[in-house]
């Protein structure tokens, strides 16, 4: 397995944080393929909640597999309506690196709920934790790219009338009360207009 593919970073944090009994749910441009148009992604990310960067790295260093803490802080980086810390999985000269982004919504309410809801789902033949289609929506409304609404706008035109807009409407509503100084309302509402919703 190479690092630099972003697959075998998802795949080796998935053993090694399933081996601690840890909660996690696979999210970000990996999940794309899955429910939305496919897209190129470098990097692997994982939602969590009660997971620190610290304790990514002594699940996965206790698989054999050193680690970085890159960027970290209590509890890490404020992105739009995440945290964010990031894990520096470190290869040699044949795996590479590569970095795996711990995403945690400003809501624990919504992390845990998100987290409850998350599905096994395949991943180049094995199964991980995976995101539900509705909570990959409404994380990419509490993300702050761009692309991240067209993300979502993608699902929603794929998945249309299978996917459950209440549960995402009334997700969204308590997030804008839980997160005020995140524009997560409008954010939905560009990505529902970018669906043709």
């Amino acid at each position: 397995m190479k690092l630099n593919d972003p697959v075998a970073t998802a795949l080796i944090a998935a053993d090694a944080l399933e081996r601690g009994g840890h909660r996690y749910a696979l999210m970000g441009g990996l999940l794309m393929a899955a429910y939305g148009e496919p897209r190129e992604t470098k990097d692997a990310d994982i939602a969590v909640l009660e997971l620190t960067p610290e304790l990514v790295k002594a699940a996965i260093e206790a698989a054999g597999m050193p680690c970085a803490v890159t960027k970290s802080s209590a509890p890490g980086a404020v992105v739009g309506g995440f945290w964010i810390s990031r894990v520096a999985l470190l290869g040699d000269d044949v795996l590479g690196v590569n970095v795996l982004d711990l995403v945690r919504p400003r809501s624990d309410r919504y992390a845990a709920a998100a987290l409850a809801r998350s599905r096994p789902g395949p991943l180049r033949g094995r199964e991980i934790q995976v995101l539900t289609p509705e909570d990959f929506v409404i994380f990419k409304a509490l993300s702050t790219r761009d692309r991240d609404t067209e993300d979502a706008a993608s699902v929603l035109r794929r998945l249309g009338n299978m996917l459950d807009l209440g549960l995402i409407d009334h997700e969204v509503e308590a997030l804008a009360a839980e997160i005020p100084d995140w524009d997560v309302r409008g954010r939905w509402a560009t990505i529902r207009a970018r669906a043709g919703r």
